[in-house]
C-alpha cells in the first residue's frame, strides 16, 4: 500500500516536486517518532515548497517561466546550394570554391546523413556538369567531407536549362524560439505579476541560435520525455 501511495504522488508531483513530497513525508515520520523542533520546521518548510511549486502547469506556467512562454523547438531542415555550371566552363569559379568550403563546414557542424549531390541529365550542360562533379568532389574531400559522406543522384533537368546546377543537400535541424515583438500587454496594469508576452523572447532566440547542433537538444527532449513516462508508471 505505502508503494502505491508514493506512485500516485509521483504522478501528481512530478520531478523535484515529487521528490520534495518523498523528502517532506520522510521528515513528518521523524517528527513523530522523535518529537524534535527543528524536524517538524524542516518538515513544514518542505511542505510549503511543495506547495509553491506544485501549483502551476500548461499555460499558468507560461506566464511566469520564459521557459515556456518562448520555448525552443527543434525542427528538421535541408540546407541546399546549387553551383551553376556553363556548357564549356572549364571549372569552378573562386566563389563557388567558397561557397562549397562554407557547406563542408555547415555539414561537419550540423549535417546529418549523408551530403548528397544531385547532377543534371538531359540538359545542354551535362557533360560539364559531369566535368564539375569530380572538381566539386575533390573540393569537399580537401574540406573534410569524402568517401563514406558522399551519395550520388541523378535529377532530370530542362533540355532549354544552360545552366542546370549541380545541388548539394544534407539533412540538418534547426533550433528557434517563438516570434518576438508582441507588445499587446498593459505594462502599467498588472496585478498578477505575470511576465509581458515579449519578456525573455531576444534571450530565447539568441540561446536557440547559439546552440551547435540542435539534434543534441532532441536526445535531451527523448531523455525527458522517458523519465516523465517512468515517473507516470
Amino acid at each position: 500500500m505505502a508503494l502505491m501511495a508514493r506512485r500516485r504522488a509521483i504522478r501528481r508531483f512530478r520531478g523535484r516536486s515529487a521528490l520534495l513530497w518523498i523528502e517532506a513525508r520522510r521528515m513528518k515520520k521523524m517528527v513523530k517518532l522523535t518529537g524534535r523542533p527543528a524536524a517538524a520546521g524542516l518538515a513544514l518548510a518542505l511542505s510549503l515548497g511543495l506547495a509553491g511549486c506544485g501549483g502551476f502547469n500548461g499555460a499558468e506556467q507560461a506566464q511566469y517561466d520564459v521557459n515556456y512562454a518562448h520555448p525552443i523547438t527543434v525542427e528538421t531542415d535541408v540546407a541546399t546550394l546549387n553551383v551553376g555550371v556553363m556548357p564549356g566552363q572549364p571549372g569552378l569559379t573562386a566563389s563557388d570554391r567558397a561557397a562549397i568550403a562554407g557547406f563542408a563546414a555547415g555539414y561537419r557542424q550540423r549535417g546529418h546523413g549523408p551530403l548528397t549531390i544531385a547532377t543534371p541529365s538531359g540538359s545542354p550542360n551535362a557533360g560539364a556538369a559531369a566535368v564539375a562533379l569530380s572538381d566539386v568532389r575533390d573540393l569537399l574531400s580537401e574540406n573534410g567531407v569524402g568517401g563514406g559522406d558522399l551519395a550520388y543522384t541523378p535529377y532530370r533537368a530542362s533540355g532549354a536549362d544552360n545552366a542546370a546546377p549541380l545541388i548539394l543537400s544534407f539533412k540538418r535541424f534547426v533550433a528557434t524560439a517563438t516570434p518576438c515583438g508582441d507588445w499587446s500587454a498593459n505594462l502599467a496594469y498588472n496585478p498578477a505579476n505575470t511576465l509581458a508576452p515579449n519578456h525573455g523572447c531576444a534571450t530565447q532566440s539568441n540561446l536557440a541560435a547559439m546552440i551547435a547542433d540542435p539534434a543534441d537538444l532532441e536526445a535531451v527532449y527523448l531523455i525527458e520525455a522517458l523519465t516523465n513516462d517512468r515517473l507516470r508508471e
